[in-house]
């Protein structure tokens, strides 16, 4: 019985020890998935599998009648705060931007601006106050004619980040 559980012991070693080598098509595919490494913030045990543009994220929010909705987000970041990192925004469209925060949970570098990301956290409507936009002008280093000229408060989609991955370059 001893030596019975020894050799299954032995062979499941040897076959776990093998490497996955796929000949199929989906070699490449699985290779250039495994390759991709982040940069993790906050909770990082979400997938990245199956991410929502911001675009396609804001249209099912806009027609599900929910006040918020959890779900995984995918993008470039198109702007980030530049005095500490506590905030960001990914592109809905070529004019529009989705406002992230997170609440002081953790910090992106400020220069993130431009890399590819993964966030995991809800979506919600709300009103963004003069004061807390003049803020976020600031932030990413508007001019104070830029600044002064914020005068009224914006209603708009906002995301609730819980994590972010930021897309690690190749050659890092």
């Amino acid at each position: 019985m001893k030596q019975l559980f020894i050799a299954s012991l032995v062979a499941f070693s040897l076959f776990s020890c093998q490497s996955a080598n796929n000949n199929g098509d989906n070699s490449q595919d699985a290779q250039e998935t495994a390759a991709t490494e982040y940069y993790n913030f906050g909770d990082s045990t979400f997938f990245v599998e199956g991410a929502f543009s911001a675009a396609e994220l804001v249209l099912n929010f806009a027609t599900s009648g929910e006040d918020t909705a959890w779900a995984t987000v995918a993008g470039p970041i198109t702007q980030v705060c530049t005095t500490k990192g506590c905030w960001m925004s990914t592109a809905i469209d070529s004019s529009n931007n989705l406002f992230v925060d997170y609440d002081y949970e953790f910090l992106l570098p400020t220069n993130s601006q431009g890399q590819n990301m993964v966030m995991y956290g809800y979506i919600y409507w709300d009103t963004t106050t003069v004061a807390q936009l003049r803020h976020y002008a600031e932030d990413r280093g508007a001019s104070q004619e830029e600044i002064e000229a914020i005068t009224e408060p914006v209603a708009e989609y906002m995301f609730k980040a819980k994590g972010v991955k930021i897309e690690r370059p190749a050659d890092a």
